[in-house]
Parts: structure tokens; C-alpha cells; sequence
């Protein structure tokens, strides 16, 4: 992946991340509660984004090593049935398929690294939190 590749995926997570943190604050009104639960609620939205972005990221690690590879070569044959070009598979064996996706893996170490910059932020809330009651 070129060099701004890189920097354009992990600020697309953390903007995904910043966005529902933003999202758990406003469901939460953050505005309507005291100056120590503002510290309970940042923890929480932050340890939510980090179970969504770093979670998106486990999955997708999973994948790249093949994990769900054989479910989804079935349901690549299930839909093939209702194609109106059925004769013509994509593939025709699971090693052809197996080996057609080996060439494209995802990049997944922004989501891990945003992911887990979330969960620290969500433990140093949490922290101070405990110190204010």
C-alpha cells in the first residue's frame, strides 16, 4: 500500500471512531450530567468505538488468513444457482478460490492501532473517573 494509502485508511478509522464516540456522547446527553460523569461517559463511548473499529479489524485479520474462506466459496455457489450465467462459475474448485483470494489481502493494522488507541483513551477515562468520585 502506497505511503498515503496508509495515512488516508487510519484517518478514515479514526473519523469512524471519533463519529461513534460522538454518537454514544449525544445518545447519552452528555451535556445534561455532572463534571464526573462526563468522565464515565467518554469511557464508555470510547470503549465502544474501540469494540467496533478494533472488532472490524480482528474480523478482517481473520479473514485475510482465511478463516471464512470456505463459507463464503459456499455461498458464492448457492448464489451461482440463482445467476441467469450458472454454467460459467467464477471458479471452479475451493484451491482455484483459495488461491485468487490469497492474492488480495486487506490491511488491517489502522483498525488494530485505532482500535486500541480507543481502548487506552477508554482506560484513562475510566481512570480518572475513579478519582473524581
Amino acid at each position: 500500500m502506497k505511503r498515503g494509502g496508509r495515512r488516508r485508511a487510519a484517518l478514515g478509522s479514526l473519523c469512524a471512531g471519533l463519529l461513534i464516540c460522538l454518537g454514544v456522547l449525544v445518545t447519552n446527553s452528555f451535556w445534561t450530567v455532572g463534571r464526573p460523569d462526563i468522565f464515565r461517559l467518554l469511557s464508555d463511548a470510547c470503549i465502544v468505538s474501540a469494540a467496533i473499529v478494533g472488532g472490524v479489524g480482528i474480523l478482517v485479520f481473520a479473514s485475510n488468513r482465511g478463516t471464512f474462506d470456505m463459507l463464503a466459496y459456499g455461498f458464492l455457489h448457492i448464489f451461482d444457482l440463482f445467476r441467469p450465467n450458472a454454467r460459467n462459475p467464477h471458479y471452479r474448485d475451493f484451491y482455484e478460490y483459495k488461491q485468487v483470494k490469497g492474492e488480495r489481502q486487506r490491511p488491517v493494522a489502522h483498525m488494530l492501532i485505532v482500535g486500541t488507541g480507543f481502548f487506552l483513551l477508554s482506560w484513562i477515562f475510566s481512570f480518572i473517573w475513579q478519582k473524581c468520585l
